[in-house]
């Protein structure tokens, strides 16, 4: 059987067996009848032709031995109903993005109800165009007509297929049924008797059936039709059941021929991802990730049978545009290790989506945004190896205290949300320090009343001496007391650290070794010491024990330097440059 073969209208569907000897042109055909066109048949009549059949003359109801009359080059195909309901149950999923109540009406038609969110989609003519390319997405031409009844926007849309009449958006309830009554009544959906039937009855249009004899209409064709037209026009109420997304994503693609480009992906790729926004919508989560999943023909024995490629953003999305886009970049920078035969999406870091409100002055949450949007294309752009980021580690040593890393969407919207309860949590650092300064002087200085009143005034930080040469390996040396003049001076200090050194810029990724010359290091000329010693011994615990004594450095042309002298070895290095 030959692979399944969309229609111009959308329609999908497969050849039937049965016909493939009514395909045969007589010689000396006309060029026009003899190009190859497609209809959708049934056992007898056809049910939908496509462009080149309607030029040749074939229209819907004809005997199928009339249409290959009309065109010998007619191709029969029979309507695949399970990959239609698919199809159109996938493209359901996407249009929840502009609605959740979006039903499945007769004959594969979506009912979407938008009266709410016009003003969301800035009006009905730019929500017409969104629907449309949304529809698009999927390989199929969408033919759209709005009305303020379900029935009523099923038949204008009808009409709009069958290109009957010129009017097929009516937006008040007062022009609907003078819209209506010039539609044909073949529109309806009824079998291929009734619509006999009417023509016998000399009933052309809704407004004839509509003046029929309801006794009659009833006793001939029942009381359904009586009520179908009653939902259309508005004078019944007209319940429906809306389509569900389901708990959990799965979507995959059957590809229709195996592709060895990766750029190639995308456009495929597009009708997984609009599902995915929609799906999103329903259940109001936003995505930070998801994982495409690649099935590969195995055209070599060592060629793997699946492969994955990951996409990830910093701040939780439910964009579509912005998830193709990332999948664009990313596709650019990947080679396939073999052919692709179908596509699999895995969402795997759903969370809730916070909705943003409008405001007349921007928020400063909008700037954060706005950089790690950036970040996040550069990233896709250039690979995550080549967009780098910094970041702060709880270490004094000055070659441990900061880690330069490759850019990782997920840690940086972490670190953005975490920074208010950091600031909570170096407060309480602090508070807990000054316990232990306090432990630490009551045993230290002793239990008396005056240990007591040396304790708290060398509680605070700030009582710490920053000067090695004051302080001994005694454990007492650590506080530094003042004097009984200065007691009173000390206690309305306010509570804030010391200023601590400058520190340069540029690093060296290495020490560099200095000599000494006088007494002084030296890199290229002579140094001098411009501020007091600062003392850093740090790293017992992971056995890279420093003990150090820095300085801030100058030379005679006013160039600034970061040294340390190790205070044991007594050797000089030059640890990073001040512009």
């Amino acid at each position: 059987m030959k692979p399944l073969e969309p229609l111009p209208d959308g329609s999908l569907a497969k050849p039937n067996r049965c016909e493939s000897g009514e395909t045969s042109q007589p010689p000396g055909a006309d060029s026009v009848t003899e190009a190859r066109c497609y209809a959708l048949a049934d056992h007898a009549h056809i049910v939908m032709p496509d462009f080149d059949a309607l030029r040749a003359g074939v229209h819907v109801g004809q005997s199928r031995s009339y249409a290959l009359a009309l065109a010998p080059g007619l191709k029969m195909l029979a309507a695949d109903t399970v990959r239609e309901t698919q199809a159109f149950e996938a493209m359901a999923l996407a249009l929840l993005t502009y609605t959740p109540k979006v039903s499945l009406g007769h004959a594969h038609t979506l009912l979407l109800e938008v009266g709410s969110g016009l003003r969301l989609f800035g009006g009905l003519r730019a929500l017409l165009s969104q629907v449309s390319t949304t529809v698009a997405e999927f390989g199929y031409t969408a033919r759209i007509a709005c009305a303020p009844t379900a029935w009523g926007a099923w038949l204008l849309a009808q009409a709009h297929a069958d290109r009957q009449g010129h009017r097929w958006h009516v937006i008040k309830e007062t022009s609907l049924a003078r819209v209506l009554d010039r539609l044909s009544v073949l529109l309806l959906p009824v079998s291929q008797a009734d619509r006999d039937a009417f023509t016998h009855v000399g009933c052309a249009t809704l407004a004839d059936l509509r003046q029929l004899p309801r006794s009659g209409v009833v006793r001939r064709f029942g009381s359904g039709i009586l009520d179908l037209l009653a939902q259309a026009y508005g004078a019944r109420p007209d319940p429906r059941e809306s389509f569900r997304a389901p708990a959990s994503f799965h979507a995959q693609l059957e590809l229709p021929s195996r592709v060895d480009n990766a750029d190639a992906l995308l456009f495929a790729a597009r009708r997984l991802i609009v599902q995915l926004a929609g799906w999103l919508s329903a259940h109001h989560a936003a995505l930070s990730g998801y994982t495409l999943l690649l099935e590969h023909e195995l055209a070599s024995r060592h060629a793997p049978k699946t492969s994955s490629l990951k996409v990830a953003w910093a701040i939780p999305s439910r964009d579509a545009e912005h998830l193709i886009w990332l999948l664009r970049e990313k596709l650019n920078q990947t080679v396939l290790v073999a052919p692709v035969i179908e596509l699999k999406l895995v969402a795997d870091q759903i969370g809730d989506h916070a909705g943003r409100s409008d405001t007349l002055f921007p928020m400063p949450e909008s700037d954060g945004d706005s950089i790690a949007r950036l970040l996040e294309r550069l990233s896709a752009r250039l690979g995550p190896e080549n967009v780098l980021q910094m970041s702060v580690q709880d270490d004094h040593r000055p070659e441990r205290a900061m880690r330069v890393e490759a850019y990782q969407a997920q840690a940086f919207s972490r670190k953005k949300r975490s920074s208010a309860k950091t600031k909570t949590k170096i407060k309480a650092d602090k508070t807990w320090l000054t316990d232990e300064l306090q432990h630490a002087a009551l045993e230290s200085v002793g239990a008396d009343d005056d240990g007591a009143r040396h304790a708290e005034r060398t509680a605070h930080p700030e009582h710490i001496s920053r000067e090695p040469e004051e302080a001994s390996d005694a454990k007492s040396s650590y506080l530094f007391v003042t004097q009984a003049a200065d007691a009173q001076a000390s206690l309305d200090l306010p509570d804030s650290a010391l200023p601590s050194q400058p520190r340069p810029v540029w690093m060296l990724d290495k020490p560099l070794h200095l000599m000494m010359r006088d007494q002084r290091p030296i890199y290229r000329r002579p140094l001098k010491m411009l501020t007091r010693t600062e003392r850093i011994e740090a790293g017992w615990w992971d056995g890279n024990l420093v003990e150090r004594d820095y300085y801030v450095a100058a030379d005679d042309r006013g160039h600034m330097f970061w040294v340390y002298r190790e205070r044991l070895g007594g050797e000089w290095y030059l640890q990073g440059l001040f512009g």
